[in-house]
């Protein structure tokens, strides 16, 4: 597989507070609901890898074709932090953090989406549409 398209990427970077615990524990639960948003936002997985923290909480990380999908779980504080970059259309990154959003449940969302490899520019904050994700969740 080449990867010859170049074009500017979003950058996700949020923690995720007062999540669901029982979805943060343990490397099958959080790889599944990972996968499910990578499937949902149409990414490429090119490999992934899990580490499961003893006794509870994971670390991982999807390699996709346009970039990466990693995560890092507390599940004693009920909090995730999460990172999604990619160079392919918006779109996706924003839904797969829609989907593990969804999954999660957080009380309160934390985020930061980044323009990235826009040539001649610094990397910028950028606006989404407002309805991406709840702030708060009832």
């Amino acid at each position: 597989m080449i990867n010859a398209q170049f074009r500017e990427g979003i950058h996700i970077l949020a923690d995720l507070w007062e999540c669901n615990p029982e979805k943060l524990h343990f490397v099958k639960e959080v790889k599944e609901l990972m996968q499910k948003a990578v499937t949902e936002s149409r990414l490429t997985a090119l490999n992934d890898y899990f580490f499961q923290f003893k006794p509870i909480g994971v670390t991982g990380i999807f390699v996709l074709s346009q970039s990466h999908f990693s995560i890092h779980t507390w599940p004693e504080k009920n909090f995730a932090s999460i990172d999604i970059f990619t160079c392919g259309p918006p779109e996706q990154a924003l839904k797969a953090f829609e989907v593990l959003c969804n999954e999660l449940q957080p009380k309160r969302i934390e985020k930061k989406f980044l323009n990235r490899m826009h040539e001649g520019k610094k990397i910028e904050t950028i606006k989404t549409r407002n309805t991406v994700i709840a702030e708060k969740r009832k």
